[in-house]
């Protein structure tokens, strides 16, 4: 006898994955000591240069003369005398290898004035741009002014007749100083990149903004509606060369508590600012 089977139910469709996307979006506003990283990275890398090239310094009277003297094995040695010792008889010159200091002058510098000359450019032009804001056309025209006047010396061969202008003021940075100066802004810029600006944010999430506008103060809670967004990025040297595409970002709340949040050096704002609307977007849309 045979029995009737039931048969098997049909399994329900798998639902649609939802979408996926980040619930929250983090904007940091940078101080300006994120733009002084050429200041440490130059440093560093003339201070590798000036250690590869290994020429050393020696601070010698201002009467001083180089006296050269050939030896009976044919090798020619160089000393610095002042004229004062000129008028007395010389002891048989020594090569610095036997003279039992190995390391007589340990102090690395680099024989090329333009390396110490072209660090303080970098650095002057960072205080520079940091603190004096060039927008739209003025700032294209300064870049194209420095980039002509450094290219027209170079070619020419004028960097020697320029300090002799500038009363033989050749710039030589040893290599302790390259060194002292980018340890010192990296650990400076380190601190306030990975650690103070971090305090500084606005937190989009679906239908919420959360502002913290200054380091120690408290966060403000504002409806995402209606909000309007305008970024600023059009300073050529902070923006674009220094910032690799940040600007300035200025958020515009709505309802019955309109308020107006800067938020400046956003990084990389131009690429964020999308998937920020569409985060926003998301609370319209699973409303309805």
């Amino acid at each position: 006898m045979s029995t009737p089977t039931t048969p098997p139910v049909a399994a329900a469709p798998p639902a649609s994955p939802l979408k996926t996307g980040p619930r929250e979006i983090k904007l940091i506003s940078h101080s300006p000591l994120f733009y002084w990283w050429p200041v440490w990275v130059f440093g560093f890398g003339m201070a590798i240069w000036t250690y590869m090239e290994n020429h050393r310094f020696m601070a010698v009277p201002s009467d001083s003369v180089i006296v050269s003297q050939k030896a009976a094995d044919g090798t020619t040695t160089h000393a610095f005398h002042t004229k004062k010792e000129l008028t007395k008889p010389l002891q048989e010159s020594v090569k610095l290898s036997d003279a039992g200091v190995p390391d007589a002058f340990p102090v690395r510098v680099s024989q090329h004035a333009w390396l110490g000359t072209l660090y303080a450019f970098v650095l002057v032009l960072t205080v520079f741009i940091t603190n004096v804001p060039l927008r739209g056309l003025l700032s294209f025209m300064v870049i194209i002014l420095l980039v002509v006047v450094a290219l027209f010396i170079t070619v020419f061969n004028g960097w020697d007749e320029v300090y002799d202008k500038l009363a033989n003021l050749r710039i030589y940075i040893n290599m302790a100083g390259y060194l002292l100066i980018s340890t010192a802004v990296f650990t400076i810029w380190a601190v306030a990149t990975f650690f103070f600006d971090r305090r500084t944010y606005i937190l989009f999430s679906p239908g919420q903004i959360k502002v913290c506008e200054h380091i120690g103060a408290s966060v403000r809670t504002f409806d995402a509606s209606g909000v309007a967004f305008e970024k600023q990025r059009d300073d050529l040297f902070r923006h674009y060369i220094l910032g690799f595409g940040s600007g300035d970002l200025i958020v515009r709340t709505s309802g019955a508590e309109r308020s107006e949040i800067r938020l400046q050096n956003v990084l990389g704002i131009g690429w964020k600012l999308k998937p920020v609307e569409d985060l926003l977007r998301e609370k319209i849309t699973t409303s309805n």
